[in-house]
């Protein structure tokens, strides 16, 4: 049933369309943040230009980043998270349910759609920082050398980290986005219990999420704005226990609303 999945994955066009809006954030920040840098290079000897601190998920004040993270709840339910949506629509849970495939089913589903939402977050990173390594000097940020980009424990985690092994802080940042997208696809997923119109699933993570930022600005706690604290560099701040909270919570709606909808809408 994975295998089976896999392919309906691999055959949507949405799969491909949030690949390629992604890729091209990456490319266009790319070629307007990065390629201009040459002759500044060639002055500095360098040194004050690497990948650590010029790839796209550094954040700072280039649009790019920041359009990429605001449509990443969109980007992460694209390509799997209506499925349901439109099996229950089309009549295919019901010839699943006459074969005693549903369970299958539904735990294919979960892992797989996790998945995807994990690769259209981290391809266009990872791409990004292909380029950015094909361009730009790898040599390990200086503190003093690279004050434009003074990271430190108020506006990223784990400093000390991005100063020794850079790389390490540089994929923990990766890994780190790639987990929220396959949460935000999750939630998705599991609202897709309970909604039939597959374009309001799409948007369930994209308008939750808004709604809870513009909730934390108004308290005045905006280190806990997930989109803020996911760049490398925070212009508002980070919080671990943050960090913490919204995995913890948006993996336990996303079960409890998955597995409630499973047992309502299937499950006799």
């Amino acid at each position: 049933m994975f295998y089976l999945l896999l392919l309906r994955l691999l055959k949507r066009p949405s799969f491909y369309v949030s690949l390629a809006i992604g890729a091209a954030l990456a490319v266009a920040y790319f070629w307007t943040e990065e390629m201009s840098l040459k002759e500044h290079l060639a002055l500095t000897g360098g040194v004050s230009f690497t990948p650590y601190t010029k790839w796209m998920g550094i954040g700072g004040i280039s649009d790019y980043p920041a359009l990429f993270m605001f449509l990443l709840p969109i980007l992460a339910t694209l390509p799997l998270a209506d499925l349901y949506a439109r099996d229950r629509s089309t009549g295919f849970i019901r010839f699943l349910m006459i074969r005693g495939k549903q369970k299958q089913y539904f735990c294919s589903l979960f892992v797989l759609n996790f998945i995807a939402g994990v690769v259209v977050a981290i391809f266009p990173l990872l791409l990004n920082i292909y380029l950015s390594f094909m361009k730009l000097p790898n040599i390990t940020p200086d503190r003093a050398i690279n004050n434009e980009m003074p990271l430190a424990s108020d506006n990223t985690f784990f400093p000390d980290l991005y100063y020794t092994h850079p790389f390490v802080h540089m994929m923990f940042y990766v890994c780190l986005i790639g987990i929220f997208s396959g949460m935000f696809a999750s939630v998705a997923l599991g609202a897709g219990m309970f909604i039939k119109r597959s374009f309001i699933v799409l948007l369930v993570p994209f308008a939750g999420l808004y709604i809870i930022n513009m909730l934390l600005s108004t308290i005045g706690h905006q280190e806990m704005i997930s989109t803020s604290f996911l760049q490398e560099q925070a212009s508002d701040g980070v919080s671990l226990m943050s960090l913490f909270l919204h995995l913890i919570i948006g993996f336990i709606i996303s079960l409890l609303l998955y597995i409630l909808g499973v047992k309502k809408n299937v499950v006799r």
